[in-house]
């Protein structure tokens, strides 16, 4: 919470970066709307008649803004938008309307939408599950252990995490309840404050775990997930190589295994020719995760630059121009890929002498 209501972001826009304005505001306006009182929106649907035909709009109508005049908390995805009540004018039974236009569209029902990380942490919180500090370890973890990926903020199911699921499921279906992790840690807090003993809490949760756990053994199927094939042919055996997935990102290994040992890195073009050969500039990661750019033709061609190449010549040389990495994927400045152009030295600025009296 903003330590001094009264520094309005706009009043304190001039000292701060961007990135320390734009989280500044949002702390500040959210903070102020929740002391405001609540909107009053009424829900309207309203029936037309038009001849042998009853058109129908869906709208709300503010009748107090409340704290939405200030803050609205937007939706995390834009596609969410469509569909959604707009606002209608106040109406009473009996006006006459005039048609301005009829636009034909048909809806159709759509899937909830998928969760971001910030959703899917505002779930949990409804079903009281987990704690604040577990939140970030807990989609860590998911994320880490290849279940889901995460897209444009989107968080998707990879295969890999349909069949844990589908199994949990049928096989732990008490565990997997989302009331099951609510449930346990209100016994746990009880605990934790004296009012009941640990050991009867994990004595009456494991009786009948252990059943569970002794019939999984003896009953769940070993799942093995099917990798996806590419169009690559392996040049030692000429099978269709795979896809797999290290610590290290994806890559492609022969299905031969262990008979035929070939592996691949994937490679993505990044649409720059090589500026030694008539090849092209691809992506690669070294076996330490580190990303790098490279030619195609390679090892034939040993052009290799940490920072990412451009269609881009040098003013000075004529020579490729490059992005600076400053941090990672973050890109700001362009240099030339020769170290000794003068390109690349910043300018001196000249001191002029102040006359002295």
């Amino acid at each position: 919470r903003p330590s001094f209501v009264s520094y309005s972001p706009a009043s304190i826009k001039s000292s701060l970066t961007s990135d320390q304005y734009k989280l500044y505001k949002l702390i500040w306006e959210r903070f102020i709307a929740s002391q405001m009182a609540p909107a009053e929106v009424e829900n309207t649907t309203v029936d037309i008649s038009g001849g042998k035909y009853i058109f129908k709009a869906y709208g709300t109508v503010v009748l107090f803004a409340g704290f939405t005049a200030l803050y609205l908390e937007g939706v995390d995805n834009k596609d969410e938008d469509e569909g959604l009540e707009q606002s209608l004018p106040k109406l009473k039974q009996g006006d006459d309307l005039q048609e301005k236009s009829i636009t034909e569209k048909q809806n159709f029902t759509r899937p909830p939408a998928r969760f971001t990380e910030a959703t899917l942490i505002r779930s949990l919180e409804e079903l009281g599950i987990g704690r604040p500090s577990t939140y970030a370890p807990t989609i860590s973890n998911i994320l880490g252990k290849k279940y889901i990926e995460s897209v444009k903020k989107i968080l998707s199911p990879k295969e890999l995490g349909k069949v844990v699921n589908k199994l949990m499921a049928e096989n732990f279906e008490k565990i997997v309840d989302v009331t099951f992790t609510a449930e346990m840690e209100q016994f746990l807090d009880k605990v934790e404050e004296g009012d009941t003993d640990w050991v009867s809490v994990i004595r009456k949760f494991y009786a009948d775990f252990e059943k569970t756990l002794k019939k999984a053994e003896a009953e769940m199927q070993h799942v093995k997930i099917a990798p996806e094939e590419s169009d690559v042919i392996c040049e030692k055996c000429g099978r269709n190589m795979v896809i797999r997935e290290s610590r290290y990102g994806k890559f492609l290994a022969c299905p031969g295994y262990p008979e035929c040992k070939n592996t691949k890195s994937i490679t993505v073009e990044i649409g720059v020719k090589c500026p030694m050969c008539d090849g092209q500039i691809i992506e690669l990661k070294s076996q330490k995760g580190a990303r790098y750019f490279g030619c195609s033709n390679h090892p034939n061609c040993k052009f290799m630059s940490w920072d990412k190449p451009t269609n881009e010549k040098c003013p000075v040389c004529g020579k490729m121009l490059l992005f600076k990495s400053i941090n990672k994927r973050i890109t700001k400045n362009k240099v030339c890929i020769d170290p000794e152009c003068s390109y690349n030295k910043k300018p001196v600025k000249k001191e002029t002498k102040k006359d002295e009296k």
